[in-house]
């Protein structure tokens, strides 16, 4: 029958789970290692999202106009372009019916040694009439806009700038310019805070589905504070950030998911028309030597790219919903604690089996909602199961230890006193006999015997008799050194190893023991157990006296054997019957 168990333990690892489980969320905003895992983990289920679903159909109308090293050659150009150049790509687009051109490129000051090229290029932009250009952010993050004949050509300009993680990677941007944002990488998102309802810089993302859309270039971007909403002036276009106006770009396709054109063919006219009409043109840098090429959740990435990752999401409401980590947490905190039970069933592989099935189903969930662009943080699900495996881990093996340790108890320990059994005082006799004759000090056994002990159990009965056993036993184990070995023999018997001591020391101790217990008995109420007394036989190896004798340990306890059966006689009374 198995033993029941107290419920303190299961308690106590419950409890442990729990504040494990939830340190993870609660500890995230302010340790940067567990943040660089959390957003790590996340860039894992972008890459797999992206290998298991691959590109939307929706990026058929967007054309990556690439300034790459081989239109550099072919035009016999060097970066930067002359806006002349410029401006004969932005004309050939224009014959070939591209809807929207967006240069993902900034035009600040004038072009030195052609004054005309920026009128060149401004009436370009006019003709076709929706263009949008770049600007940049200075070292005061004051927006640095394009020279005003290309800002008013222009249908409408946005900032190229992207928050920068701590580690480089480009996870997140500003839809629109939060005034306050300080220049700054981190992995924290609160880095700034959103103070105005209305702005008028608007990111190069947020410009280009503005034109798509058609909408007119005076439509500013709303920022409600209290949804921590923005909307960008084109219908059904509103975008939830956070508090400090960001949001998690939704890495859908990457560079081989997109069509590109180079350059050099759209001002050679060496492009049909049907490649480009009703297209928007995304005209950008993909050649790392050009510097605009940055590491991604999806892989190192050009400028443009990332740009119309934010287009795509932005335009077809695919915006990532991020499920509160409360939430998450409070799952993960679930799964592991049906992990837990079945560890704590005392069935180990259950527990293993568990672990990695919840590991499995949550990471198969959290990718799931990952594919309907719902973010339940990778690392905080997966938490729970993890924990719960370590923590059942250690409960098992500390429960195993405390059963072992329990099982010794009972193995060496009598039941009915608590002293050690004498099978374990004669292991101790072996070795303490050994290290004796090596270190030449003397080691005594003491053999013990209640006296008239029968006559107690036939008149009082065998509860009484079981009684005064266990008051014997404790009255010799606290008679004895700490260090000595104290063992019940069997029935009313006794043996006390007595650990370096002379055979003085022994008769001594006996004297000691026997006014002890006559010292107890005297305090029982019944005159049968007043008059209770105990026999007691010593016996004594002292190498220096002599290494031979006895010659081995079980001779020494038949000495003190022989010693308590001369110590009974020479106390029992006339006309007591021998036992």
């Amino acid at each position: 029958m198995r033993k029941k168990r107290s419920p303190a333990f299961a308690i106590a690892v419950v409890t442990l789970f729990t504040a494990l489980s939830w340190a993870v969320p609660l500890s995230m905003g302010g340790s940067e290692l567990l943040q660089r895992w959390k957003l790590q983990t996340r860039d894992l289920f972008f890459k797999i999202r992206h290998m298991s679903v691959g590109a939307p159909e929706t990026t058929s109308d967007l054309l990556v106009v690439s300034i790459d090293e081989e239109s550099c050659q072919q035009l016999e150009a060097r970066w930067p372009w002359s806006r002349r150049l410029i401006a004969q790509l932005i004309e050939e687009l224009d014959r070939g019916g591209v809807k929207a051109i967006a240069l993902n490129l900034s035009f600040t000051g004038l072009e030195s040694g052609d004054p005309e090229a920026n009128d060149a290029l401004a009436l370009a932009m006019q003709k076709h009439g929706n263009v949008i250009i770049g600007a940049t952010f200075d070292r005061e993050n004051n927006v640095v806009k394009p020279t005003p004949i290309l800002a008013e050509a222009a249908r409408r300009y946005g900032y190229l700038e992207k928050i920068i993680d701590e580690d480089l990677t480009i996870r997140r941007s500003y839809l629109v310019r939060p005034y306050s944002l300080k220049r700054r990488s981190s992995y924290s998102s609160q880095s700034a805070v959103l103070r105005s309802d209305t702005y008028i810089d608007r990111s190069f993302p947020a410009q280009a589905v503005a034109a798509e859309a058609g909408t007119g270039a005076e439509g500013e971007a709303q920022y409600n504070s209290d949804l921590r909403l923005v909307t960008l002036g084109v219908p059904n276009r509103g975008v939830y950030v956070e508090e400090d106006g960001s949001y998690t770009i939704n890495y859908l396709v990457g560079a081989e998911d997109l069509a590109e054109v180079p350059a050099w063919k759209i001002v050679q006219g060496k492009i049909a028309r049907a490649h480009l009409e009703g297209k928007i043109a995304l005209v950008g840098l993909t050649s790392a030597l050009f510097l605009d090429t940055h590491p991604t959740p999806l892989g190192n990435m050009p400028g443009v790219i990332i740009h119309a990752n934010e287009l795509i999401a932005i335009r077809d409401g695919r915006m990532l919903a991020m499920v509160p980590d409360v939430f998450t947490a409070g799952l993960s905190w679930a799964i592991g604690l049906c992990v837990i039970a079945l560890f704590m069933m005392r069935r180990f592989w259950l527990g293993i089996v568990g672990f990695v099935v919840a590991f499995l189903g949550s990471f198969l969930g959290a990718e799931v909602a990952f594919f309907s662009d719902r973010v339940m943080e990778p690392l905080i699900l997966l938490a729970g199961s993890l924990i719960s495996l370590v923590v059942g881990i250690l409960a098992n093996l500390l429960r195993l230890l405390l059963e072992n340790k329990g099982l010794e108890t009972t193995v060496i320990h009598d039941k009915m006193t608590g002293l050690y059994k004498y099978e374990y005082l004669r292991e101790c006799l072996d070795e303490e006999w050994r290290r004796c004759k090596r270190a030449m000090f003397p080691v005594s056994v003491v053999m013990t015997d209640l006296d008239r002990f029968k006559r107690i159990n036939d008149t009082l009965g065998h509860e009484v008799g079981n009684q005064m056993i266990v008051r014997a036993g404790e009255v010799i184990r606290d008679s004895a050194r700490r260090y000595d070995i104290v063992s019940r023999y069997g029935g009313d018997e006794f043996v006390i190893l007595l650990w370096h001591a002379s055979l003085e020391e022994a008769k001594a101790y006996r004297k000691r023991l026997r006014d002890m217990y006559h010292a107890m008995a005297a305090k029982l109420d019944d005159p049968m157990l007043k008059d209770s007394s105990i026999s007691i036989g010593v016996a004594t190896f002292d190498p220096k006296q002599d290494p031979n004798h006895p010659k081995d340990p079980q001779e020494l306890v038949e000495i003190a054997d022989k010693d308590l059966f001369e110590d009974k006689e020479s106390r029992r009374k006339p006309g007591e019957p021998r036992r």
